[in-house]
């Protein structure tokens, strides 16, 4: 069935709203809660025997395991790895190990010269520093 019960509660419940804000006018109180009741049941059976030949027309919502691999063989992408961490670990380990044997073409790390030795700084060099950040 395509729903639920939900659906014949609530179209009968249309129904019966429908019928009682119809016939209010016309007759008295009891006879309109009545034809309201009766209305209540009319449209929940049609909804539920609407609800059963959409079921019956229109394919099912839940196709078996086995056709819906083979419909979407092709089209779903399997996201999972394979559980070989040990060989894994001993592909990286070698390559690890290659590249530090031979370094890789162009690389070579930087060098900066020491300008100023902070052990021992040249009083010269100091006076000519602190000249420079004050511009004197």
């Amino acid at each position: 069935m395509i729903g639920s019960w939900r659906w014949n509660a609530a179209f009968g419940g249309f129904g019966a709203a429908l019928t009682f804000l119809i016939s209010l006018g016309n007759n008295p109180l009891l006879t309109t809660l009545i034809r309201s009741v009766y209305a209540f049941i009319a449209f929940a059976i049609l909804t539920f025997a609407l609800r059963f030949v959409l079921a019956q027309l229109l394919p099912s919502s839940r196709p078996d395991r086995d056709t819906q691999l083979e419909e979407d063989r092709g089209n779903v992408l399997d996201l999972v790895t394979p559980g070989e961490e040990e060989s894994l670990g001993e592909m990286l380990k070698e390559q690890w190990s290659d590249g530090k044997d031979s370094p890789v073409s162009g690389f070579q790390p930087l060098q900066p010269k020491r300008l100023v030795s902070l052990d021992n700084p040249n009083p010269e060099e100091v006076v000519q520093a602190i000249r420079r950040l004050t511009d004197e």
